[in-house]
């Protein structure tokens, strides 16, 4: 029997913990704009977006890995204070926890072999949903760039087909609830086919988007995008998936940590409900 060739991108922009054991891979993502030698693998080699990593972020290691790892059976991104909590170490029922730092090397961030047997099969592991107070499309105008979602819209409208325009209207017009982080596992054929349909829609997005004068954080524009096709994909091609909750390896306030359990369950049991009697009906495409 042949053993299962898996990948984790773990994506690193300076010095700092890092999983670095298999199946992990550190990748100094937007190395090509970087002078720091991290001594790890760089996103700057052979077919990369490395100096886009201002506006593509940990996509530009996802690309490098999709255009340049070979014999890969399942491939993962995370993030150098992120993971996923493959064994029910974080706060049950809360989308991330947030675990001191010094704790790193505790925390058992190993691939459990049934969900690997699963991903195999076509499942694709995604970080658990994390509750806005918003429908995703007035969350997504409230913080970024409205513009570019109606830049989004229009190349969606003239250029894919019929169920992902659907799953677009439902998870950005009549959902609240997002998977962040850009964080996936899956085995490479799915990979392969998310990479080749996200980097054509972004491509398509970028060539109509003049970010010039965007701040920072606005200049994440692909990032903040791609985050949203994620879930857009995983629901209009009807993917299997296994959330799991996120691991944040930080030295700051857990966001959750004044929630007793029951209390976060009422919470979003009560905000669901109101969203469902709200929601909008109308399709836009």
């Amino acid at each position: 029997m042949t053993s299962t060739n898996i990948k984790i991108l773990v994506c690193c922009h300076k010095a700092d913990i890092k999983a670095s054991q298999e199946p992990y891979l550190p990748i100094h993502v937007g190395k090509a704009l970087s002078n720091q030698e991290l001594c790890i693998q760089a996103d700057n080699e052979g077919d990369n977006i490395s100096h886009k990593n201002p506006s593509y972020c940990e996509l530009t290691g996802m690309y490098w890995a999709w255009k340049n790892l070979k014999n890969v059976d399942i491939i993962g991104l995370c993030h150098y204070r992120r993971y996923f909590d493959f064994h029910n170490q974080c706060r049950k029922s809360f989308p991330q926890t947030i675990v001191s730092s010094e704790n790193f090397d505790k925390i058992n961030l190993s691939i459990p072999q049934d969900i690997i047997e699963k991903v195999q099969k076509g499942f694709v592991v995604t970080a658990k949903p994390y509750p806005h107070w918003r429908f995703l499309v007035d969350e997504y105008c409230f913080n970024h760039v409205s513009d570019d979602l109606r830049v989004l819209e229009s190349i969606l409208k003239t250029s894919q087909p019929q169920e992902i325009k659907d799953a677009y209207f439902k998870i950005m017009y009549q959902s609240h609830s997002l998977r962040h982080y850009n964080m996936f596992l899956m085995n490479w054929k799915e990979f392969n086919d998310y990479s080749t349909w996200l980097f054509d829609i972004l491509q398509k997005v970028e060539a109509q988007t003049d970010i010039e004068h965007y701040n920072p954080v606005q200049k994440r524009i692909y990032g903040y995008l791609a985050e949203r096709l994620l879930n857009v994909w995983i629901e209009a091609y009807h993917k299997p998936i296994i959330e799991k909750p996120i691991i944040w390896f930080s030295n700051s306030a857990d966001i959750f940590s004044h929630y007793s359990y029951l209390k976060f369950k009422f919470r979003c049991w009560i905000n669901d409900f109101a969203f469902w009697l709200i929601k909008p009906r109308k399709a836009i495409f």
